[in-house]
């Protein structure tokens, strides 16, 4: 994590905690590096696996053409769309942390990041060469057929296996098993940029507009996973932290998840017509919610908190606001006076 002053680092660290200057603990993926779903140094395996002993999560592997690694360094112009999407993009979209962001993340992420920075630039060309990597993005999440799906991106090569992300129809998935945050960060982005691009027909009389029925059924997939995985309650947020770790750590692993969240619930808010169109054909299991939406019952955590930390754009401006003196999240206290849903009724009374 950028601008983060780590205690000396452990005996073997992997690549990524040491280029990063965080703590390791070591492991076969060690910690962050399974949070994050990226290779790690210190495990032959490339397939990140549930928290839990059983095989019962979303799974997903990486390789890269002629190299097992994945990138250290990323082109110009990958560089210059990806800053165009912090420039102009993360601002009405703040769900993934700018100051943590390394050359390590999943490549289906950061891909989805170049398509929205190629659609914002306003370069000549660049719309149309968006759509195009957003259609070859979209059949990387969805073809999830018997057996790995291949798809060719200049030189990175990324294998999906099957039921990579979708945990909508496991029986097994729990609030135990792995996140796979920068998955599902790739496939909100996917959704928001579907809907700028392609919206199906005029609005509403509620001003709603609608996805298209493949796009709707994503969401709803992506919906029902997260709720299955618990994703939505703040004490199983706190359960994924370590007394062990420094407060910035667990701190941006908490928030990242209540930010991704909100913008889940706000993607939700802006479809919602095209969710409740699909409700005759609610066949997931949902663990205990029949709603295809994130209503704002569903919200069991408190707002973020320090802003100006979480928009911090580097190293200089993290610790300007004050990084070194975070505490972190009190891990025994689940704030429960604190949570959204506490307002749910008032939020749900207006329409919100």
């Amino acid at each position: 994590m950028h601008g983060i002053n780590e205690p000396q680092q452990r005996k073997h660290a992997c690549t990524h905690c040491r280029n990063q200057k965080i703590r390791c603990e070591g492991g076969h993926p060690c910690r962050e590096c399974f949070r994050r779903g990226r290779k790690c140094s210190l495990s032959g395996q490339n397939e990140v696996q549930p928290a839990d002993s059983t095989d019962t999560g979303p799974r997903i592997s990486w390789q890269r053409t002629g190299s097992p690694q994945l990138p250290t360094n990323r082109s110009a112009k990958e560089s210059h769309y990806l800053n165009l999407y912090w420039e102009l993009f993360h601002p009405h979209w703040s769900f993934i942390h700018r100051s943590s962001f390394s050359d390590y993340e999943t490549p289906l992420l950061v891909q989805s990041m170049v398509v929205l920075g190629l659609w914002v630039s306003q370069e000549p060309n660049t719309e149309a060469k968006a759509i195009e990597l957003h259609k070859l993005l979209g059949s990387a999440i969805r073809d999830q057929t018997v057996g790995a799906q291949f798809l060719f991106i200049k030189n990175l090569v990324l294998i999906m296996e099957q039921d990579v992300w979708d945990a909508s129809k496991s029986e097994q998935a729990c609030n135990t098993c792995a996140w796979p945050i920068p998955t599902y960060q790739a496939m909100l982005l996917h959704i928001i940029f579907a809907g700028l691009v392609k919206s199906c027909g005029v609005l509403g009389l509620d001003l709603k507009p609608r996805l298209s029925p493949d796009d709707s059924n994503l969401l709803t997939r992506l919906v029902t996973s997260c709720k299955k995985m618990g994703m939505l309650y703040y004490p199983n947020m706190l359960s994924r932290c370590s007394h062990s770790d420094i407060g910035t750590f667990n701190w941006v692993s908490v928030e990242e998840v209540k930010h991704f969240n909100l913008a889940l619930f706000k993607v939700c808010r802006t479809f919602s017509k095209s969710l409740k169109d699909r409700s005759g054909i609610n066949s997931l299991n949902t663990g205990g919610s029949t709603s295809l939406c994130v209503e704002p019952r569903d919200l069991e955590f408190p707002l973020p908190t320090d802003l100006q930390l979480w928009n911090a754009k580097g190293k200089e401006e993290w610790l300007a606001v004050g990084a070194e003196k975070m505490e972190g999240p009190g891990l025994n206290d689940a704030l429960e006076s604190e949570w959204i849903s506490n307002s749910a009724r008032v939020l749900e009374g207006i329409g919100i």
